[in-house]
């Protein structure tokens, strides 16, 4: 056994605690420099940056406190907000002017300014002594003023040495306190136990476990050495606890394996639970089809809950009864039995009960409930039913219920999982109520459509034969083939032949119309030439626009080509544009241009009128519709022109529309196929 090194000849350990205590002391002075440095340069920006801040919140008090004082010549309010300026004892002068008289000036005693020449503003003696910042003040956009203020940095240099002295202060009375404490501290703490303890060690590390250890220290280096005392037995031991840690660990090993085990079959029964609510809620919303919805809501209602079998009622209002809509999981006969038992609400099935509660209702062990009114279920083998009813706003409109043929009662987050099963399918149930409704609504509306059609065709039919032969005999009258006729009573013909024609215009667009809506119009296809009828239909609205001093103006490209078409409807667009321009424009021109554009007639009617609104071109094409204005209601009409035209130019295949500015006119255009094969079947 080694003898323990004398403690008190080791110089090593002891130039190894004065080397500790010296970096410990360097680093610690460095520290606490570089701190002491970093807080009196923060300060310092601070206090600067606050005497900035402060010269600033003065500038902007005076821009917005002085203008109307200075506009309506208050000098009083103007030096009391100068005296109140100087409340702040930074402020050393302040000054208002416009341009070269002063309005006014306070400086404070002591305070010496020196001018250049005739320059009002001052020069400071030295720039770090003040900080100035000058502005001008504005009543109505419009510059009345300027305010110079001054403030003295003489605070902020107080504050900066006061600072300073105190900083070092401190750090010297720190760093003189950390020098003695840490030579006390290393000698007789750490030093002297430490030799102590290495001589232990070392007798230790030769093999001697019977070595006494001073352990009678109450700090670290103490517990180091009851540490060491305990480690000679603890050795000893090691295997044995290094063996029992194991057994330990192995264990935890096994628990924390069945942890994460359960752990995962929740995981993967909770994504199989949104998954199929997934499925469940993209089928609701993807189809209206009431038999696959329900379907697949209760195969993972069944699959989901670990039941056997499940079905979903629906529930006849009229009877008072519950009608099974879809089964899963059950065979023909038990199903036949469902249909023929008249489940109704308040029995003594799980289905009447969860009805009159309006809520879940479960039977664990259907062997416990002898006078069960089905007595089937246990036939068929079922032992546990759950019952949940589907509530639409309170009102029921049918059941879930799931049956298991393992007795038990439903675990909460089963029934939970179910509850969001039933209001899936009283959506489901609810969409396809509406679904049918909307359609019986669709087919009524449809056949009131049709017949209103057939009856504006037939009704326009039996109105034009007896007008055209009022118009017949008038003009028969007119032509005195019934004798002569006086020129009060001619003029009155003329008046009801003009009249009736009107009439018969408005007619003939009713009749096209419905017989559009109705499919009974269709196109005549033949060839034709743009451009005569286009001439055809500006000689029919000559004499219009001679009567209103209107210029109609036509451009016609030479090289036009025949089409194909119906050219009697292409006259008829022709003539209700050009009627329309020239029955809404008073003064200036119409005019009329055919082109050929990417294999299409593009035809342009275009006028000087007062234009129309953004929000009526989106609705003159309708029907009956007529663009707002005291100008339209003077030049009456049904509104249906333009809606016919539309039609009539979307069955040639093309398209039209408008381009208009208030005030500057209209431009309606549109197109059409040159050669129109077929007739395009309106929607």
């Amino acid at each position: 056994m080694l003898k323990a090194v004398s403690l008190n000849t080791s110089p090593k350990v002891s130039s190894i605690s004065r080397r500790f205590s010296f970096i410990l002391i360097g680093v610690i002075t460095f520290i606490l420099i570089v701190f002491a440095a970093a807080v009196i340069l923060f300060d310092i920006n601070r206090i600067e940056s606050d005497l900035e801040s402060r010269l600033d919140n003065a500038i902007k008090l005076a821009q917005n406190s002085l203008p109307i004082p200075l506009w309506n010549l208050d000098y009083m309010v103007v030096n009391d907000f100068v005296e109140a300026l100087f409340l702040d004892e930074s402020i050393v002068y302040t000054k208002i002017s416009w341009k070269n008289q002063i309005i006014t000036e306070k400086h404070r005693n002591g305070f010496v300014l020196k001018n250049i020449g005739s320059n009002t503003q001052p020069k400071l003696q030295t720039e770090s002594e003040y900080i100035a910042q000058s502005s001008d003040i504005f009543f109505k956009e419009k510059a009345i003023a300027t305010i110079l203020i001054m403030m003295s940095r003489e605070s902020v240099k107080k504050q900066a040495l006061l600072q300073i002295y105190g900083t070092v202060s401190l750090l010297i009375l720190i760093v003189v306190a950390v020098w003695l404490t840490s030579i006390f501290i290393t000698r007789r703490y750490i030093s002297l136990p430490l030799l102590k303890l290495q001589g232990a060690a070392s007798a230790i590390a030769q093999g001697d476990l019977e070595t006494d250890v001073e352990k009678s220290g109450r700090d670290e280096i103490g517990m180091l050495a009851r540490h060491l005392d305990v480690m000679r037995g603890s050795i000893k031991q090691l295997f044995a606890k290094l063996r029992e840690s194991k057994e330990k660990l192995e264990e935890h090993s096994r628990t924390l394996e069945q942890q994460v085990e359960s752990r995962t079959l929740e995981l993967a029964r909770s994504v199989d639970e949104l998954k199929a609510l997934g499925e469940i809620s993209q089928v609701v919303n993807s189809t209206l089809d009431l038999e696959t919805v329900l379907t697949r809501i209760v195969r993972h209602a069944v699959q989901l809950s670990k039941t056997d079998a499940g079905t979903i009622y629906e529930f006849d209002v009229k009877k008072q009864v519950f009608v099974p809509r879809i089964n899963y999981g059950t065979s023909a006969e038990f199903v036949a039995a469902l249909r023929d038992s008249k489940l109704r609400i308040g029995d003594q099935t799980v289905i009447g009960q969860a009805a009159v509660k309006r809520a879940p209702d479960q039977i664990a062990d259907l062997s416990g409930v002898p006078d069960y009114p089905l007595p089937y279920t246990q036939q068929a083998g079922y032992r546990a039913l759950l019952a949940l009813p589907l509530l639409r706003e309170n009102r029921l409109i049918g059941g879930l219920v799931v049956r298991r043929k393992a007795p038990g009662e439903f675990p909460v987050p089963v029934v939970d999982l179910l509850q969001t099963f039933a209001a899936q399918s009283v959506l489901a149930i609810h969409n396809a109520y509406l679904f049918r409704e909307v359609e019986e609504k669709g087919r009524e509306l449809e056949i009131a459509n049709k017949h209103k059609s057939e009856f504006l065709a037939n009704m326009s039919h039996e109105l034009r034969t007896p007008l055209n032969a009022i118009l017949g005999y008038t003009e028969l009258i007119l032509d005195n083939i019934y004798g002569d006729v006086s020129e009060k009573i001619r003029e009155v013909l003329k008046r009801l032949e003009k009249n009736g024609r009107h009439l018969l215009s408005l007619i003939n667009d009713v009749l096209d119309l419905s017989k559009i809506e109705a499919g009974r119009l269709t196109l005549s296809l033949n060839e034709y030439s743009i451009g005569e009828v286009i001439r055809a239909a500006v000689s029919s609205v000559e004499a219009l626009a001679a009567e209103k001093n209107l210029e109609l103006n036509v451009s016609i490209s030479e090289k036009l080509a025949n089409g194909q078409g119906d050219e009697q409807r292409i006259a008829q667009v022709l003539l209700n544009l050009l009627g329309n321009a020239i029955k809404f424009t008073e003064t200036g021109a119409v005019g009329v241009e055919a082109v050929v554009s990417d294999n299409n007639f593009l035809v342009s009617v275009s006028d000087t009128g007062p234009g129309i609104t953004d929000a009526d071109q989106k609705k003159i094409f309708e029907e009956f519709h007529q663009a707002d204005g005291s100008s339209t209601r003077q030049k009456g009409g049904t509104g249906l022109g333009l809606s016919i035209s539309k039609k009539i130019v979307e069955m040639h295949g093309g398209r039209i529309w408008v381009e208009s500015t208030l005030g500057e006119g209209s431009t309606f255009r549109f197109t059409l196929p040159l050669r129109v094969e077929r007739q395009v079947e309106q929607p």
